[in-house]
Parts: C-alpha cells; structure tokens; sequence
C-alpha cells in the first residue's frame, strides 16, 4: 500500500456538502487517467509490461470515466468544464526532468490520493449506492497505484521506497495548499 497523508476532516465535510461539483470534477479525473495510459503506451512502445499494463488501465479508466457519467445523469447534474486545482501539474513539476521513474511514481501517487479519498467518502457519503460506487472505485485505484510503482521499481531496477517518499511528501503540502477549489485532488 502506498502511503501518503490523510485527508482533513474538513475536506470530507466539504466534499459531502458538494458533491456534484465533486462527481464533475472525478468524472474529469477518471477521462485524464486514461489519458495518461495511453500517453505511456506512445511513450514507451518497446516496453511490452508496460504497454499490456497501461491498455487495461487505459480502458478501465474509461469504463470508470462512463460510471461516473452514468452516476452525474442519474443525479440531473451536467458534466461541464471545471477550473483545474493544477495538483497534477504541481506534482508532475516535483518530478526530475525527463525522469520515467519520478513519473510513474507521480502517477502511482495520484492514485492513492484517489483510492485515500474515496475511503473516506464511501465512510462520510448517506447515499449507498455511492458509498458502494466509491468502495469499489477504490480498489481499483488501490490496484492502479500499486501497478504504477511496479512498473518505476522495473523501470528503475532498485529500490524507488525512498523517491516515493520524498514525492508523497510533496505531493500532501500540494493537496493541502489553502484556497483551492474543492477537488478529488486539492482541498487538504
């Protein structure tokens, strides 16, 4: 299990006060996810783990991406655009340049930032058939990361425990900077 820093309380209040903006704003992460699989798969065309990896991961992220749609219809909210937290972009920036490593290692992060919070909200959430939609959504996410640390501990050949520590550490002073919008990544 990757480690990273809990979520505060308060976010989990604001997050069951808001949570169409919050269903927009996951269905937005789930179509970026897949998006970054299939960038891998460009990236790294001769790495055939990776590829078989990324193409499942890819495509479970558009089923994912379809489930929170079908969840935003079900509840009469719209999908539209939403103004990005840049949690990512932060994140990707804390990455060393051109660092395969550092990325899957972000990647794996982001992952269990989402699996963390979709803990918490299936335990905050009164409604079950959304507190079961974020329990099983966090297994996968769960699974995600663990597939990404996999891949920069084969991409890396040693040990990467010690740069994944240094990049969750990084990645909770992003999460937690004050004055962000509400967000699956962003909020504390």
């Amino acid at each position: 299990m990757i480690e990273i820093a809990p979520s505060s309380e308060a976010w989990v209040r604001a997050a069951c006060d808001a949570l169409p903006t919050l269903l927009v704003d996951h269905a937005h992460c789930e179509k970026r996810a897949a998006q970054t699989a299939v960038r891998f798969l460009f990236q790294y065309p001769d790495w055939p783990r990776l590829c078989t990896q990324m193409s499942r991961l890819a495509r479970e992220e558009l089923v994912h991406f379809d489930q929170v749609l079908r969840e935003l219809k079900t509840r009469a909210i719209p999908f539209r655009a939403l103004p990005s937290s840049n949690y990512a972009t932060e994140l990707f920036a804390a990455c060393e340049k051109s660092s395969a490593t550092d990325t899957l290692l972000a990647c794996a992060l982001i992952e269990a930032r989402s699996h963390e919070r979709f803990v918490r909200l299936a335990a905050a959430v009164a409604d079950p058939p959304l507190r079961a939609f974020y329990l099983d959504l966090a297994e996968a996410e769960a699974r995600h990361g663990e597939i990404y640390v996999e891949l920069a501990e084969e991409k890396s050949k040693g040990d990467v425990a010690a740069r994944l520590r240094a990049l969750a550490h990084r990645e909770a002073e992003i999460v937690a900077r004050p004055g962000q919008p509400l967000r699956m990544h962003a909020g504390g």
